[in-house]
């Protein structure tokens, strides 16, 4: 299982996202980026996961954009 970050444009947007995961029972965590990941809202969601796919499967299917996928 690998830790991901995964950044947004907006804090909002982070919000929303960690609300669809939780529908689908993906656990993430809402936390402040580092700077050196890339200049976005600051904020994005931390999570452990052996399939980044689905999670942004459901990003996708729900309409929601993401900076950039981290590996931890």
């Amino acid at each position: 299982m690998k830790e991901y970050a995964i950044a947004f444009s907006s804090f909002y947007k982070a919000i929303y996202a960690q609300e669809k995961l939780q529908e689908n029972h993906i656990r993430s965590t809402l936390k402040k980026l580092p700077p050196e990941f890339l200049r976005s809202c600051g904020y994005g969601l931390y999570l452990k996961t052996d399939s980044i796919q689905r999670v942004e499967n459901i990003l996708t299917n729900s309409q929601i954009d993401n900076r950039g996928v981290f590996i931890i």
